[in-house]
């Protein structure tokens, strides 16, 4: 099996400077990660002026908080796969049944399936108490 190289961004939502920087990277990478795209899915679509060579699968943090009386705060997670059409492999996307993992297997001919995965986990502060 080749060489396979993967970009992985979280980005703080999806903007014109985002989809400038991807345009540039995308063509050194067959497969790109995002985590807080920010995006719901009717406007996902955004996703595929990063390159016509790239196929998207994208899943929605934004729908629980769209559907909301009040939207307050700032959106969070929204995470996606994009691979390259060129790969010489079949992709089944993964159902992970969590808006904030999108996972996809890459099956090659002549290598062992390959399981990618872009996850956003938000952080999480702990506190210790020690009596």
């Amino acid at each position: 099996m080749a060489k396979l190289n993967i970009l992985s961004l979280n980005r703080h939502g999806f903007n014109m400077g985002t989809l400038r920087y991807l345009q540039d990277k995308c063509v050194s990478f067959d497969v790109i990660l995002l985590q807080e795209t920010w995006l719901s899915n009717d406007n996902s679509g955004r996703l595929d002026y990063i390159s016509p060579d790239f196929v998207v699968m994208h899943s929605s943090a934004m729908e629980q908080k769209l559907h909301n009386d009040y939207l307050v705060g700032r959106p969070y997670g929204g995470t996606a796969v994009l691979y390259n059409k060129r790969l010489l492999c079949s992709v089944k996307r993964i159902e992970t049944n969590n808006c904030r993992c999108t996972a996809v297997k890459l099956s090659f001919k002549s290598a062992t399936d390959l399981v990618v995965s872009s996850v956003y986990m938000p952080f999480l502060q702990a506190v210790l108490i020690i009596n």
